[in-house]
């Protein structure tokens, strides 16, 4: 191992999967990195469901990432998850997320988590505006090591060492059929997979002008008491320019179109 995995290597491993390991298991053909906010629920139920674990992490918790956080994680060898990104035959992906929808999602995650609003300095006792927040987020930077990882920059400097192919949460569905289809997998019930219920674009469905518009903490994930904006509805041209600035690298390297949310 020493001789093929380098303090470099290490490093970049260690950053990419600093707050999520990678979906790995031994006798399944993918790797499959992810971020916090890019749709990585769906790709964790549909990991489970595919490797016939989907049940056992159901029973275990509603919330799957308890089960991958305190069962699959912790009986998995990453040393040959390690050797397997040098010199392995497994394919790998990353999951991304467009970088102006992935703000927003941001944004309300902030409003329903008490420890990214103390990460952010937000007091809950005040009100904040998805303007404020990219202000606030830029100033204090969207690297890893800097900031909570539901509002980090996806993307990982150097990432292409081990990460060969991209797959896109808008296009989730069909993407995930063509890699079922291509290696051979079990055709999965995708939109029962993609149901969560700490998603809020079911009830993100006022259109207006919202960028500067101020909301408070929501004490429990999801529970917002009235419909939300669409995502749509947080831009102006300053929201669009601060995140085309602050997640420059997400666009440039994932190859979203910075003139709108499409």
């Amino acid at each position: 191992m020493s001789d093929i995995y380098d303090k470099e290597q290490e490093d970049l491993f260690t950053k990419l999967s600093k707050h999520g390991l990678p979906l790995y298991e031994k006798d399944f053909p993918l790797i499959f990195f992810w971020s916090p906010k890019s749709g990585c629920t769906s790709l964790i139920r549909w990991f489970f469901f595919q490797i016939g674990q989907l049940q056992k992490a159901n029973d275990y918790h509603p919330w799957v990432h308890m089960y991958r956080m305190e069962v699959y994680e912790k009986q998995n060898d990453y040393t040959e998850l390690k050797r397997q990104l040098l010199d392995g035959p497994k394919v790998t992906y990353k999951l991304v997320r467009n970088p102006y929808k992935r703000a927003v999602s941001s944004f309300l995650a902030m409003l329903t988590n008490k420890l990214i609003m103390d990460e952010i300095k937000f007091n809950p006792n005040d009100s904040i505006s998805f303007k404020q927040f990219l202000y606030q987020i830029n100033k204090i930077g969207i690297d890893r090591d800097l900031i909570n990882s539901h509002i980090a920059q996806q993307y990982v400097e150097g990432e292409e060492v081990f990460v060969r192919s991209y797959l896109h949460l808008e296009k989730f569905s069909s993407e995930i059929e063509s890699i079922e289809k291509k290696y051979g997998l079990l055709k999965s019930p995708i939109l029962d997979l993609t149901k969560s219920h700490h998603h809020m674009t079911q009830i993100m469905t006022v259109k207006g002008e919202f960028a500067e518009t101020k909301f408070k903490e929501q004490f429990k994930l999801g529970t917002f008491s009235n419909p939300l904006p669409t995502y749509e509805s947080f831009y102006d041209d300053e929201t669009m320019d601060l995140v085309k600035k602050i997640f420059q690298k997400d666009f440039e390297a994932y190859g979203y179109n910075k003139s709108g949310l499409k």
